[in-house]
């Protein structure tokens, strides 16, 4: 993470923490940035160096118009006026990194075969907040080559349940028995 991203991010963060506002801002950041992943000419725009920061100011302020917060309308328009709008991924994930613990929340994810369905997706949130003690982001990976079980990653640390982890461990077992 660069330190452009780190201090953006921090600049954000403590404006949120300051005016109340870490909820919605974390949410709207996190819908600005989705709509610039989905839309790469968008992001290609802002990027373009023929165009002018006020033009894309304009384009901003027709893309988004009243429905962000000042707050965040203007840190966008902070970015192209120093010419910094490349970072705003990298910005966005850093920004993530200094909500999640404020909120006393973390991220995980599992990988499955199939999806998970509702019913199982929240009593894994349950278990996984009452073992880290914290609110869980869920995401759910599809991933063939486990063959069956889950792998839940959080933070650092790896649960894996998966059947080829098994199969791998009576692997390992099978190999270090002695035959007599």
């Amino acid at each position: 993470m660069s330190l452009v991203a780190k201090r953006y991010a921090q600049a954000l963060f403590d404006t949120a923490v300051d005016n109340n506002l870490v909820d919605g801002m974390y949410d709207e950041f996190s819908s600005v940035i989705d709509l610039f992943k989905s839309e790469a000419r968008l992001m290609n725009l802002m990027l373009t160096p023929s165009m002018n920061t006020s033009e894309k100011k304009g384009v901003l302020g027709r893309v988004f118009g009243d429905s962000y917060n000042q707050y965040l309308r203007n840190f966008l328009n902070i970015l192209l006026d120093k010419n910094r709008f490349e970072f705003l991924l990298e910005i966005h994930e850093t920004f993530k990194q200094l909500v999640l613990p404020y909120k006393n929340t973390v991220e995980a994810r599992v990988l499955t075969v199939v999806p998970l369905d509702e019913a199982l997706r929240v009593a894994l949130e349950a278990k996984l907040a009452k073992r880290f003690e914290k609110k869980v982001i869920l995401e759910n990976v599809i991933d063939e080559s486990i063959l069956g079980g889950a792998v839940v990653y959080v933070g650092d640390q790896i649960i894996d349940g998966s059947i080829k982890n098994q199969l791998n461990q009576m692997k390992t077992q099978m190999n270090s028995l002695r035959l007599h």
